[in-house]
């Protein structure tokens, strides 16, 4: 959408005199940091406005369309399970409305707004005084705050200050200081004030309520079912006054609801809105919403703009259109990956790989996974882009953290674990044709209190057709049941196998399975759980591939035939705390690791350093700066940690190059 939009661009002002179009300013992360974005009301003429290291927001035409005055920070703004954080100190800047000549007016400021004339504006500091600055230049004034006072609001011609104050009975009042004079024109109203731009009138957003006061004080008009201000950790519902002064829009659980004077009754829907905030035209008939939506007052709607997950950040502004402004292209967005002959590049470390046949799936980040076959284009599961993977995670999400993956032909699943008080697991599955994050298939949850170092969703393993799980139930007198083992039967759950102790699936391979009991000792099962052969050892480990069953024991590697039973190969490891798979909290100081085998070729993890053993001579190489390895019959794929701006490696070796001699 980016890209066709840039090529329709055109950004040179037209000789012709008449008045070009206004224009909507909005905020966008799609290259990776947070810019200023301009657009006609058409959707034609996309430009950017800001450039470089980004962390823009808020921006706040002139009344005049000269100049934009807008707030930056280091990591000003963050998309956050659907809401945003805000940054302690943002700074306070002006600009020409093209971006250029762009001036810092205050290192820290809440809130700005323009005089009427454009030649002035108004900001609280960081000590909570009221400040007015020149645009041309010049020290700005200072306007010291009333005592006890909150949600300080200039007027829009900067001479009165509206505050909500405390009268020491936990009563607050709304009060206009004008002249070194205060008046109370409202009692028992607190919340978040918003001036009309004729001065008049004075909006303060409260708890679920929105109330509408003359200046001069009189009658006060409720409007409710008004989503609550949220003071931190998200954004509140917009509020914006039409540039005549006779309509008010605002957010309401419902939409964008429309308040005209004199202010007596219910407003009319508009449109669903969003989080993106509320601006009026420069005419006062239409309002852009939720990102960059344009609604006509009849509830015609019009999106200009579409974003990905983590694009839309908020704030928008619309201002009248200027002869003299130069706009410039938007930047390419950056890709999230790339590749070069065997390698895969990602800029996020690679967190998770399985590898499957001749491809590997990985996991970069909530949002983020995507699988690879060399010599082949990766293929995106889930947003697949930089602004995706720049949300932050959150607990709450189940996409923040995948604590196991694996790749079964054309299918991926995955385990996440999310929640607060309540744990949940849940196991999702796509497939690479469908190319999104997928759907959850099962779950389970746990409450605070109990013995969380066990989830109940573990140990997925797959291969070829087969993917397999182990889960384990729970109850409140006896919370820790058993493991057992089960499959996806195409999207379906089903169990395979369970006993009076743990079954713990370790590896599949061929329609057969690897499990292990509590003792140690393991069996191998068929895909409807039928045992096809025991073997009587104390295994911390297993994996399978074709004829051999390759075994982890403290101190050593045991390489079976599952045909005959027979042990093959014995092989010395360092005595340490070891164990097979293991990628959930409760493995917490294991050293070694096994961690996958092809045609006779082991991958093992020793203190973070990746091994490979040939079973049958016991030759043994490093992978050097590897993180972690997964072997198929086609070779050897493996992560390792790149210089930035690419982060995130995968490399393929084929198994004839494998450093074993």
């Amino acid at each position: 959408m980016w890209a066709a939009l840039v090529a329709a661009i055109l950004l040179a002002p037209a000789p012709d005199p008449t008045p070009p179009a206004s224009r909507i300013v909005f905020v966008s992360a799609r290259t990776g940091v947070a810019q200023l974005y301009s657009v006609e009301p058409s959707g034609d003429g996309l430009a950017q406005v800001t450039f470089g290291a980004g962390n823009w927001g808020f921006p706040v035409p002139s009344p005049d369309g000269r100049f934009v005055a807008a707030f930056r920070g280091p990591d000003l703004w963050l998309p956050y399970s659907g809401a945003l954080v805000q940054a302690p100190r943002p700074e306070l800047w002006v600009m020409r409305a093209d971006g250029s000549g762009a001036r810092l007016l205050s290192p820290y400021a809440v809130g700005a707004s323009w005089s009427g004339d454009s030649r002035r504006l108004v900001f609280q500091g960081a000590d909570r005084d009221i400040w007015t600055v020149a645009v041309a230049g010049g020290r700005p004034k200072r306007l010291p705050p009333p005592p006890y006072s909150t949600s300080l609001a200039p007027s829009p011609d900067g001479r009165s200050v509206a505050f909500v104050s405390d009268d020491k009975n936990g009563v607050w009042h709304l009060i206009v200081r004008r002249n070194g004079r205060e008046r109370v024109i409202a009692r028992g109203l607190t919340g978040q004030i918003v001036w009309s731009p004729n001065g008049k009138w004075i909006a303060i957003h409260g708890r679920d309520t929105l109330s509408v006061v003359r200046s001069k004080g009189g009658a006060v008009h409720v409007f409710s079912a008004v989503p609550a201000v949220c003071i931190t950790g998200c954004v509140s519902p917009a509020v914006a006054w039409s540039p005549d002064s006779r309509h008010l829009a605002f957010e309401t659980a419902d939409g964008i609801e429309l308040a005209t004077t004199p202010f007596r009754r219910a407003s009319t829907l508009l449109v669903k809105g969003g989080a993106g905030g509320i601006a009026w035209s420069p005419k006062g008939d239409a309002i852009v919403f939720g990102g960059v939506n344009v609604a006509t007052l009849g509830g015609e709607v019009a999106r200009l703009v579409s974003f990905g997950v983590g694009e839309a950040l908020p704030g928008v502004g619309w201002s009248p259109g200027r002869l003299e402004l130069h706009y410039r292209a938007p930047e390419e967005t950056p890709p999230l990956q790339r590749v070069s002959g065997r390698e895969l590049e990602a800029r996020f470390p690679i967190r998770q790989l399985s590898a499957d046949g001749d491809r590997v799936a990985y996991w970069l980040c909530p949002h983020g996974f995507g699988a690879w076959r060399p010599g082949e284009a990766p293929v995106a599961l889930g947003a697949g882009t930089l602004s995706a993977c720049l949300v932050p995670a959150a607990d709450r999400r189940p996409e923040s953290n995948v604590y196991d993956l694996t790749l079964a032909g054309d299918r991926l699943a995955y385990l996440t674990a999310s929640g607060g008080n309540t744990s949940v697991w849940q196991l999702w599955l796509t497939t690479l044709e469908g190319g999104d994050e997928g759907v959850a298939i099962t779950g389970g949850t746990q409450t605070a209190g109990d013995d969380a170092r066990w989830a109940q969703l573990e140990d997925l393993v797959g291969g070829g057709s087969a993917l397999v799980f182990g889960r384990r139930g729970w109850t409140y007198d006896d919370y820790r049941h058993p493991e057992s083992v089960w499959r996806v039967d195409g999207a379906t759950p089903v169990q395979v196998a369970s006993r009076s102790d743990d079954l713990q699936p370790l590896a599949v391979d061929a329609g057969r399975i690897v499990a292990r009991r509590t003792s140690g000792s393991l069996e191998l099962l068929s895909l409807d759980g039928h045992v096809l052969e025991t073997f009587d050892v104390p295994a911390l480990g297993a994996t399978l591939a074709g004829d051999d069953l390759v075994v982890l024991v403290q101190g050593g590697l045991r390489d079976y035939s599952v045909s005959s039973g027979e042990l093959l190969h014995a092989w010395p490891l360092p005595d340490v705390p070891s164990a097979g798979r293991c990628r959930i909290s409760y493995c917490a100081g294991i050293r070694l690791t096994l961690d996958d085998a092809a045609r006779g070729v082991v991958v093992y993890t020793l203190d973070g350093v990746v091994h490979l053993l040939r079973v049958r001579d016991g030759a043994d190489a490093t992978v050097p700066g590897a993180t972690a390895g997964e072997l198929t019959d086609a070779g050897l794929f493996y992560a390792y940690r790149g210089e930035e701006p690419w982060p995130g490696r995968i490399r393929f070796v084929p198994f004839d190059e494998l450093p074993l001699r």
